[in-house]
């Protein structure tokens, strides 16, 4: 792995859960009013410390009021850390409020390990004197003890990383975060067990370096998930959070199965490796669900969703089989130029250009769409082979860009009509009822494996009888 030479990438551009509480202030005969009583923090990872959430205390009457005291009850040995207009300490005296006025008090959180596999809730308050009259407001925290993957070494043109140890298995007794590139070396593997909730920094993610391995072993009613470290509300749907899945060059028999991963650059980058996806869910990507440089893959249920750019960029050629998978694509974030799947076997560098063999690229009983005029782009360099098939797909494109007309490329296809996702735009690719994709695709494309008797959330296909639907979801009444 210290050898590793600076790769040519190609650079997209970027840019969880947990829950906050916002509570009603209250008056009545209490001489302060608060614009919170209880001040929530969404899970933090234990010795990682939180955001900085804020309250005002407000003076509604008419005469200056003076608290006499305002006090972290923890004291010093409190998890908590609480400022007073623009001054830290656990206890302050004698502050003044204003008619009609409000004073800030900003409170943030750091716990210890608990030594617990779950998550632990740690309390304590801010108590008010103020002339003997006492309010206070709680605070509330819920830790959670975590593995941490910190950088150990530097590599220019890739960054810092540290090595997982050789075989590892990371189980869902408690969540991994990443700082860096946590990397799977030459010859070694690394098992995600059902459950498992990975975490990474900005600019992080996890790398499969040359002969090393990656096993996701998730299942549709128990996921493994990919998602960004910041646990606090305000970045639960930002993309662009966290790097990405890596599968470098010459890394083998990779599998990613009942997955879910979201708010990155991109979801899974495979460099002239492979890699077999099933059940997989990847949505709201700083750059593309998928992007492959002369990867193979083959993708069963899979849901290739909204990207900055591309739900999925199969670039440099390769080898591709995609079933029952749906590529949708309705960012709004951002004005997006580029098509939901693009197929590409070249590229062009300083005024000469290199070409790269398409293998194959199969599509059946799959959905491209988005909103977009024309999801599908072709960029062939008849110099190498360009081989691709589109059997029974619902797909957006405009005739006029693409060349449809080849009935060995575009074998009995839908175009062009609306596959009415319940909500695309938040990343629910399910159909509704009155789907054209419902009863559309062919049962031959789905005997293929014996994974696509079922959806990617594990709803039996067909459904009812009937022939299957098209996309990754079978829509059940």
């Amino acid at each position: 792995m210290r050898n590793l030479p600076f790769v040519l990438v190609i650079l997209f551009g970027i840019v969880l859960f947990g829950s906050s509480c916002k509570k009603d202030s209250f008056s009545g005969d209490a001489v302060l009013t608060f614009s919170e009583d209880t001040v929530i923090f969404d899970t933090v990872f234990t010795t990682i410390g939180s955001v900085t959430r804020q309250f005002k205390v407000y003076n509604q009457s008419s005469d200056a009021v003076t608290i006499n005291s305002i006090v972290l009850a923890g004291g010093t040995q409190s998890k908590y850390r609480m400022n007073v207009d623009g001054l830290p300490g656990v206890a302050f005296n004698n502050i003044s409020i204003q008619p009609k006025d409000s004073l800030f008090i900003f409170v943030d959180v750091t716990l210890d390990p608990n030594g617990q596999l779950g998550t632990i809730m740690v309390t304590d308050s801010i108590v008010f004197n103020t002339d003997g009259v006492i309010q206070d407001v709680d605070l509330a925290a819920c830790g959670w003890d975590a593995e941490f993957y910190y950088p150990t070494d530097y590599i220019e043109g890739l960054g810092s990383y540290s090595i997982i140890d050789c075989n590892t298995t990371w189980t869902a007794d408690r969540p991994y975060v990443i700082y860096g590139w946590a990397v799977v070396d030459e010859g070694c593997t690394l098992t995600i067990e059902a459950g498992t909730n990975v975490f990474s920094h900005k600019n992080s993610g996890i790398l499969v370096y040359t002969g090393g391995t990656l096993k996701v072993l998730g299942e549709v009613n128990n996921r493994v998930t990919f998602a960004s470290d910041r646990l606090d509300e305000f970045y639960r749907d930002q993309a662009g959070e966290w790097n990405r899945i890596w599968l470098f060059r010459g890394s083998l028999n990779n599998e990613i199965s009942g997955a879910w991963i979201k708010n990155g650059n991109v979801g899974i980058q495979v460099d002239s490796s492979d890699v077999r996806v099933s059940n997989t869910i990847i949505d709201n990507m700083g750059g593309a669900s998928l992007f492959t440089q002369t990867g193979t893959v083959k993708a069963y249920n899979c849901v290739f969703g909204n990207a900055g750019q591309y739900s999925a960029a199969l670039s440099l050629g390769g080898n591709y089989e995609f079933y029952h998978c749906t590529f949708g694509n309705y960012w709004v974030n951002g004005n997006r130029q580029t098509p939901a799947v693009l197929l590409n076997n070249w590229y062009e560098f300083d005024g000469t250009a290199y070409t790269f063999n398409l293998e194959n690229a199969y599509f059946g009983n799959c959905i491209v769409y988005g909103n977009n005029l024309s999801e599908l782009g072709l960029d062939k360099n008849p110099a190498a082979n360009f081989n691709f098939k589109f059997e029974r797909c619902l797909i957006r494109v405009d005739a006029e860009e693409v060349d449809v007309t080849n009935s060995t490329e575009f074998v009995n296809p839908i175009f062009n009509q609306d596959p009415e996702f319940v909500d695309p735009s938040e990343n629910n690719f399910e159909l509704d009822t009155l789907s054209p994709a419902r009863n559309a695709g062919l049962q031959a494309i789905t005997n293929v494996d014996a994974i696509l008797s079922s959806d990617v959330i594990g709803t039996p296909r067909p459904y009812n009888g009937g022939q299957p639907d098209l996309g990754a979801y079978e829509r059940q009444e």
